[in-house]
């Protein structure tokens, strides 16, 4: 008997040491990998196991231009959704802020009367704007006017005209695109309806709708036929449907041509047909922006904000702008997601949203400033990837220079990737609205990869999509994200003061005094 209750024991005993064993194995051994380790991880997942082309395909084939305020853009809100939770985000929820007015487009047609050349103009509505109630036929009018006196020269002569307020533009061969202009060859244009006053150009909008003009045209300023596109709705708390004269963008090539026909010598009346349908829908409409994250372990109330923007313009598939920002964002969402499930958890928590309203003026990052404005001096960093498909060249840090050795040492790893961290800055999207509030916001610089000349226009579309480029993004997103919200102490939020100017240049004395400065605080370090 006794034997056998010492079997019994013994059993038990190997049971327990088997399970502990195997427990132990499973578990994830965090503990056991450095940071250095943590970022090849990273690596090594996103060139392994990445989504990026998959979800870029259906965001831009199967849902399609995602303009503010509409349909398109909710389906992607709401499958960006699912896909945040199928990757293991947690918190995950739709943000709603409201705009003041929606707009749909329909077509818009232009047609030259006289000279009867029979040809059809390229042309796109300019968003939030309006259509033209029809089909009318004016006189094309290059308005000239700098001055409300040169103004009054066209009362009562513009009735059903059709408006170019600028010369053409200078549109630099596709090679150059992209490229940085040499400051002594860059052109001196005086825009017609010139005048940088905001009054005056307030005073042009009303004397042309006092006018009757039917419509004004925008130089696209783009080559080989592409067009352009921007718009927002008006000032005010809801949108002012009806206010807006209909408007178009133009293709440069077609612009420039009407330009020629109107300035020749002995130039005859150039007369256009034109039809625009579109539709200003009074708000306000509520829209959202994607949120999610992986909480920290140790100070999961403090956050590394990583982001891009997913609405987009409506004349290709908004694959470059910013389908392929969206994509790198959900991959690091996928990658850190994974990471987190076998025990690989961030400090801090990693939030990662996908914004909207980017393209009318960042309200989707205004909204989720103000939303989380308690929290904003918990924010580490905010970090966004928007200028298109080309692989991540850098991350400039907006002037705080504080932060390049700091960051220096931190993400060593980005070596590997050839990403080099810059003082300098990068403008126009959504990190500008923390940086504005306080926050160390970036945004990547980027490789153009033809971004230049896709962005906005009809050729934004999946086949200008870099799957290398993409990958190395994710990388760069996903390693960075960890990295600073694993480290010790929140980042410094010291921002130089932007140096005075001297005739629209940096003052050199200003520049000598910050040197000084900095070498100082180098000798006092040592």
């Amino acid at each position: 008997m006794k034997s056998v209750w010492r079997m019994a024991c013994l059993a038990a005993i190997v049971c327990m040491i088997s399970a502990m064993v195997w427990a132990e194995d499973a578990a994830p051994k965090t503990a056991s990998k450095t940071p250095l380790e943590i970022d090849q991880t990273i690596i090594n997942e996103v060139k392994e196991r990445q989504e990026i082309m998959s979800n870029l395909t259906y965001l831009s084939d199967v849902i399609g231009p995602r303009v503010t305020g509409s349909e398109n853009l909710k389906r992607a809100n709401d499958w960006a959704l699912e896909k945040f939770k199928s990757y293991g985000l947690e918190n995950v929820k739709l943000e709603p802020y409201t705009i003041p007015a929606g707009w749909e487009r329909g077509f818009a047609r232009m047609k030259m009367v006289e000279p009867n050349t029979n040809r059809w103009l390229a042309v796109a509505s300019r968003a939030w704007t309006p259509g033209t109630q029809g089909k009318l036929t004016g006189e094309v009018i290059f308005l000239d006017a700098t001055s409300q006196e040169e103004l009054n020269k066209y009362k009562g002569k513009l009735k059903n005209a059709i408006i170019m307020r600028s010369k053409p533009s200078d549109v630099r061969p596709i090679a150059d695109i992209g490229k940085p202009r040499d400051p002594s060859n860059m052109p001196r244009r005086r825009p017609g309806g010139g005048g940088s006053s905001p009054d005056f150009m307030r005073s042009i909008d009303q004397f042309l709708r006092s006018e009757g003009v039917a419509c004004t045209l925008t130089d696209s300023a783009k080559p080989h036929g592409l067009l352009n596109m921007t718009g927002s709705w008006g000032r005010g708390d809801r949108g002012t449907a009806g206010d807006p004269l209909p408007s178009l963008f133009m293709s440069h090539d077609d612009y420039a041509m009407l330009y020629r026909l109107l300035t020749r010598k002995d130039a005859t009346p150039v007369k256009v047909e034109v039809e625009i349908e579109a539709k200003i829908i009074p708000g306000p409409i509520t829209v959202y922006n994607t949120v999610g994250e992986i909480k920290g372990t140790e100070k999961p109330d403090e956050f590394v904000v990583i982001g891009a923007h997913l609405d987009s313009w409506d004349l290709g598939q908004g694959t470059t702008d910013n389908g392929t920002g969206t994509s790198v964002v959900l991959e690091a969402a996928r990658t850190l997601g994974k990471l987190a499930k076998e025990g690989i958890r961030p400090k801090r928590t990693i939030r990662i949203a996908l914004f909207t309203g980017e393209e009318q003026g960042l309200h989707g990052s205004r909204a989720y400033v103000k939303t989380h404005e308690d929290e904003l001096k918990r924010i580490s960093m905010a970090l966004v990837h928007d200028t298109g498909t080309g692989r991540v060249l850098s991350i400039p840090l907006q002037g705080r220079t504080v932060l390049k050795p700091i960051l220096e040492a931190e993400l060593v790893s980005l070596k590997e990737l050839n990403v080099d961290i810059t003082t300098g800055s990068q403008g126009g999207t959504d990190h500008l609205p923390f940086d504005g509030a306080g926050v160390p916001g970036f945004a990547f610089r980027q490789d153009p990869a033809e971004y230049y000349l896709t962005h906005h226009s009809q050729s934004d579309t999946l086949d200008k999509a870099r799957e290398p480029d993409l990958i190395q993004g994710s990388q760069v997103m996903a390693l960075t994200a960890m990295r600073v919200a694993n480290m010790p102490e929140l980042l410094n939020r010291e921002k130089p003061e932007v140096p005075e100017r001297k005739n629209g240049k940096r003052d050199p004395e200003k520049k000598v005094e910050e040197k000084k400065t900095e070498e100082k605080k180098a000798e006092e370090k040592k």
